[in-house]
């Protein structure tokens, strides 16, 4: 079995709780003596390690074992600011996907996206891809009359004949668009203003799914 993992934390005298997303879901991994400093798990056991061990089918909280590191993503761990895009990606599985999910889709998106390039572009596509598969998916399709904009109360587009007022101009809402829909790999040559984007998606979680981005900034 193979993960990512999203959360550590402290547990009895010397071990640690590894948080893992999977292809199969959330399991939490117990990591024996990882905080010691000779222990060969200390190092594979870090936040947002890709990682291989032995799976214990049927349970969602076992010891690690077997353990093997995939990618320590260290290239992003030496950026600061690198660091907190994806952490906006890893707080979105921690707080936004249940265990109904599908994993295999989700783990797919979240490696892809953080093996992208344009980490920005890729947190934010992320992020709206999320939505889709968890039933909170933004309405883009049009039906015909001129657009104005895109409503976040409304998750869906404002028409120039509605009374209603918008959160996104059409610009921004185009961009957004490409966000959703296009390849984290294709995204990467685009260039798109993402600080209202970034802005809506942020309220838009909260509003809608009643979850606070703290990593979001």
């Amino acid at each position: 079995m193979e993960g990512i993992v999203y959360k550590v934390q402290s547990y009895l005298e010397s071990s640690k709780l590894l948080f893992t997303y999977t292809p199969k879901g959330k399991i939490t991994l117990i990591a024996k003596g990882a905080q010691k400093l000779n222990s060969n798990d200390r190092i594979l056991g870090q936040y947002l390690n890709h990682i291989s061990f032995e799976e214990m089918p049927g349970k969602e909280m076992y010891t690690l074992k077997s353990a093997k590191l995939i990618h320590d993503f260290a290239h992003i761990k030496n950026d600061f600011e690198d660091t907190k895009k994806c952490a906006s990606m890893l707080e979105i599985i921690d707080k936004a996907i249940k265990a109904d999910e599908n994993h295999e889709l989700i783990f797919t998106m979240l490696t892809r996206g953080l093996n992208s390039k344009n980490l920005e572009y890729s947190r934010l596509s992320f992020a709206l891809k999320v939505l889709d598969i968890i039933g909170y998916g933004i309405n883009l399709e049009a039906d015909g009359r001129k657009i104005k904009g895109l409503s976040l109360s409304e998750s869906r587009l404002i028409y120039l004949n509605e009374d209603l007022s918008y959160d996104l101009s059409l610009e921004q809402t185009i961009h957004l668009l490409k966000l959703q829909k296009m390849p984290f790999e294709d995204l990467e040559s685009l260039n798109l203003e993402t600080k209202s984007i970034h802005t809506f998606i942020k309220k838009y979680y909260e509003y809608h799914l009643n979850i606070q981005l703290k990593t979001f900034v």
